[in-house]
């Protein structure tokens, strides 16, 4: 198997999400219960700095207590974009109009809280595994030349 990066935050429909990512082909590798302080946000979303919503995702995610967070698993070489088909675009109203089944769409409130994240290359995926899981040293996933995993995470807080 292959893994590839992505980070979800789900504000709603936790077990709606994961029954999604199941039906989709993606397992579970890893997971936790995890809780930002602003720094750790900081460092996450450090390729946003200077954006106009760096600093709302930052206050968002360091406030939002915590988040259930998992790389996925998935057999195919292509699983960033299927992933990335599954979350839908990264503007709920654009999600709701132009890919009504993807997560965005069903459970995103507003573009900082679209409930989801993906990574979009390897080297995202090394950075942002390191920040959420620090610990993780999995080798199969930290050596890919293909990125193949997923980073997903929940708020316990809905908005």
């Amino acid at each position: 198997k292959q893994w590839y990066q992505r980070r979800v935050a789900i504000t709603a429909g936790h077990r709606a999400v994961l029954s999604l990512i199941s039906s989709h082909g993606f397992t579970i590798h890893h997971e936790g219960h995890i809780t930002w302080s602003r720094d750790q946000a900081r460092e996450f979303y450090s390729e946003h700095e200077g954006r106009f919503f760096h600093q709302r995702l930052v206050e968002f995610m360091s406030n939002s207590g915590v988040f259930h967070a998992m790389i996925l698993a998935h057999p195919t070489e292509d699983a960033i974009r299927k992933w990335r088909q599954l979350l839908g675009p990264t503007k709920c109203y654009q999600a709701r109009g132009n890919h009504p089944p993807g997560i965005r769409a069903r459970y995103g409130l507003t573009d900082t809280r679209n409930a989801a994240h993906g990574s979009d290359s390897v080297e995202s995926f090394r950075r942002e595994v390191g920040v959420v899981f620090p610990e993780y040293e999995d080798e199969r996933v930290l050596r890919f030349d293909e990125v193949n995993s997923t980073l997903v995470g929940g708020s316990n807080k809905s908005g």
